[in-house]
């Protein structure tokens, strides 16, 4: 699941990519944030579609991937963008879609 999803990133097939997220997935960009900085997949396909219309070189590599029970954990290499980035992604897997992730860099 996790992986679709970054292929789906890597191609920015901003439907394939949503469609990975539950209807009601939270992202949060830090650990231990209590607001998501994106609820639902709609707001996902909007502002993750419009990165990708603004970054059409945008790519994800992972360094290294971890797995917990229904959690991945992926350290990643973002470029194409103003300048490559290092973060960290934390998914949680539910019933085969993501139905929440942090970002904390």
């Amino acid at each position: 699941m996790v992986q679709a999803q970054l292929d789906a990133y890597n191609i920015q097939d901003i439907n394939a990519f949503a469609n990975l997220f539950a209807e009601d997935a939270k992202l949060y960009m830090n650990l231990g944030d209590t607001d998501p900085t994106m609820t639902g997949r709609e707001e996902i396909r909007r502002r993750y579609g419009a990165m990708f219309k603004a970054n059409p070189n945008n790519k994800s590599t992972v360094i290294g991937r971890m797995t917990q029970g229904n959690f991945v954990f992926d350290h990643e290499w973002i470029t194409g963008r103003d300048k490559p980035i290092k973060i960290m992604a934390i998914y949680e897997v539910v019933d085969g879609l993501i139905v929440r992730c942090w970002f904390p860099r």
